[in-house]
């Protein structure tokens, strides 16, 4: 199962499983960074209160995230296609523990948007280096399992943020002893400082346990198979392949649906339905959560068998995934009770674990082996717009253009029904003539 040469795994610990030990320590680095990024969405209103902050203002931390971490991407994600990824990962989750604990001291919104474009830069190389090391470990006919697995510690990471970052988050304010004065640290302070400690913990743990492995499907005879090619090369393959291109337009529709989601969806549920901090983070989580979670597993598998019959398997258990979505969002953004929000919440769920499970392999099967970082990259610098959607929504509620969160959502179901349309075109039109099958057998 694994593609590690014989030597390698004789001189592994591990042997022929130490690709699945390489899994679940790069799915414990994507579970700290989440929970880094995501931890401010559900803990907006004591921070709001205490920074005296603007809905629109909560809004711009999103994108003081994710357009510094999206456009990074298009210089960091090719240092994965060209130097080692291990080293790559440690740094960058060192500097996402040293910005979130900053972020603990933060006293005005501008410290906090600082540190948030920090935070992105900070964790910018990690993913495209986990997708290369995954694309190594995994072939063709095992990797949307292996991605699925992966994926399954960004819904603890959410889960873990909206419940106990909630619920540290509505804590009475400590006081602690500093030199000859004292500092009180509120809830939300102390969430964003207990975070960083673990963060802290996976540092140490990629820094002793983490190989660097092989690379592999390296074809020499065609266009980028060499090992040097260029940051120039590289990006014009990517570009130059129209189902790359339409997966960067699904990608970017699937942003907006998935940034307002994170950022607002507990905020909703805690103005609509009176419910506390904790509460609304764990109704924004409890369901969706493990319902992406059956998605991922299912479709992972679903998607590996249905590739070995269709080259437009994996694009179809995610436009399935995705259709799933339109009901959903009509559903949760007209509740007026929380009768029918679950089992909208669970469909909606489904539909992002079939999605996300198959993101990466679908553009595994239309790129070149040698960009693969690159390409995972690239989709994020082309994602960076959607992460205006959160302070557009803080605008629109704070000038009263919307009066209810609910209507976003709902409208939101809009992009999610043109991601299908352009699942079609992918399996239809672009991907007959720019699939590649992986030679490399498990």
């Amino acid at each position: 199962m694994s593609t590690f040469n014989e030597s390698a795994k004789r001189k592994s610990l591990f042997g022929r499983y130490e690709c699945w030990f390489i899994l679940a320590l790069v799915a414990f680095d994507y579970f700290v960074l989440y929970l880094h990024r995501a931890v401010l969405g559900f803990i907006q209103p004591p921070l709001k209160i205490e920074l005296g902050l603007n809905d629109e203002q909560i809004g711009w931390l999103q994108p003081a995230f994710i357009i510094p971490y999206a456009l990074s991407q298009l210089v960091v994600a090719y240092w994965s296609d060209r130097f080692q990824r291990r080293t790559i990962l440690i740094y960058s989750l060192s500097a996402s523990v040293v910005c979130l604990a900053a972020m603990g001291w933060a006293n005005t919104f501008e410290h906090l948007v600082a540190l948030r474009i920090c935070l992105g830069f900070a964790q910018s190389a990690s993913v495209p280096a986990i997708a290369g090391i995954l694309a190594d470990c995994f072939t063709a006919k095992n990797r949307s399992t292996a991605v699925s697995v992966y994926l399954s510690s960004y819904l603890f990471a959410v889960f873990v943020a909206g419940n106990s970052g909630g619920a540290i988050a509505g804590l009475p304010a400590w006081t602690l002893p500093w030199g000859a004065d004292s500092v009180t640290l509120a809830g939300w302070r102390l969430a964003l400082i207990g975070f960083s400690l673990v963060g802290a913990f996976a540092v140490l743990l990629l820094l002793f346990l983490l190989r660097e492995p092989e690379r592999t499907d390296r074809d020499v005879s065609k266009d980028l198979g060499n090992e040097t090619p260029s940051w120039l090369q590289t990006i014009r393959s990517l570009l130059a392949t129209p189902s790359f291109l339409v997966l960067a337009a699904i990608f970017v529709l699937f942003s907006i649906v998935t940034n307002t989601r994170e950022w607002w969806l507990a905020r909703y549920f805690h103005d609509s339905f009176d419910m506390s901090l904790k509460e609304a983070g764990t109704f924004s989580t409890i369901y969706i959560q493990p319902a992406t979670a059956v998605g991922m597993l299912v479709g992972g598998k679903w998607a590996d068998l249905w590739a070995t019959r269709w080259q437009g398997g994996r694009a179809a258990v995610s436009a399935l995934g995705m259709a799933a979505w339109v009901p959903a969002l009509l559903v949760i953004g007209t509740a007026d009770s929380l009768d029918y929000l679950p089992a909208a919440m669970i469909a909606f769920g489904c539909g992002l674990g079939l999605y996300c499970t198959n993101l990466w392999t679908t553009t595994f099967d239309v790129v070149h082996p040698a960009s693969r970082s690159t390409a995972t990259g690239l989709l994020n610098v082309f994602a960076f717009a959607p992460g205006m959607a959160a302070p557009v929504v803080g605008y629109l509620k704070d000038q009263g253009i919307v009066d209810h969160f609910g209507t976003v959502f709902a409208w939101l179901s809009v992009p999610a029904a043109l991601v299908v349309v352009l699942h079609a075109v992918y399996i239809w039109v672009t991907l007959p003539r720019d699939f590649r099958e992986s030679k490399t057998s498990t």
